[in-house]
C-alpha cells in the first residue's frame, strides 16, 4: 500500500502521534507522547537539548528505521494512514514527509550526485546538468563548487 495524498483544509491533520514511545535499545528516548499536527500550519518543538525533539521528528518520516536498535511503539498516522503499518512503504513516507536536518547531511556521493539525487529517484527526463546548474545557482553556491562537483559531498563547508 502507498499512502494517500489528500487536499486538506487547514482543520484537518496532517500527523497524529498516539502514545508514542521511541527506544533505543533498552533506552526510552520518548515516552508517550500524543500530539496533533494540523495540515497547512506551522508547528514548532521547542525544548532543551536532548529531550527527544529530534528523535520525534526522525519518527515522523522513519528516519529511525535506518537505526538497528530504534523501535517506535504506538501509532503515529499520516493522512489517517498509520505509517508503520507492515504495508507502508518506508520510501513513501519519507518522500512525503521531509525533514530539514540542524547540520548538512549529505549523501556519500558526489557534490553533483547530492543535488541530482531527488529528481533522478523521482525520474526525472530533463537535463540533468541544466538542472543540477540552475539548483546550485538559486542556491547561491555554482561559483563556490562549479569545478568540484565531482568532489565528495562531504568536501562542502557547513
Amino acid at each position: 500500500m502507498s499512502l494517500a495524498h489528500q487536499t486538506t483544509t487547514n482543520n484537518k491533520l496532517a500527523i497524529e502521534a498516539r502514545n508514542m514511545h521511541v527506544y533505543y535499545g533498552l533506552f526510552r528516548a520518548v515516552k508517550d507522547i500524543s500530539l496533533q499536527v494540523k495540515s497547512h500550519a506551522i508547528t514548532a518543538f521547542i525544548g532543551p537539548s536532548g529531550c527527544g525533539k529530534s528523535t520525534v521528528l526522525r519518527s515522523f518520516n522513519r528516519m529511525n528505521d535506518l537505526i538497528p536498535s530504534a523501535r517506535v511503539e504506538g501509532e503515529i498516522l499520516y493522512h489517517n494512514q498509520n505509517i508503520y503499518d507492515a504495508n507502508v512503504d518506508p520510501v513513501e513516507v519519507r518522500r512525503r514527509i521531509g525533514m530539514v536536518f540542524q547540520k548538512p547531511n549529505p549523501f556519500p556521493k558526489t557534490i553533483y550526485e547530492n543535488v541530482a539525487w531527488g529528481a533522478r529517484i523521482n525520474g526525472f527526463k530533463g537535463n540533468m546538468d541544466e538542472l543540477v546548474e540552475s539548483s546550485l545557482q538559486q542556491a547561491a553556491l555554482w561559483d563556490e563548487v562549479k569545478d568540484k562537483l565531482n568532489e565528495s559531498g562531504y568536501s562542502l563547508s557547513g
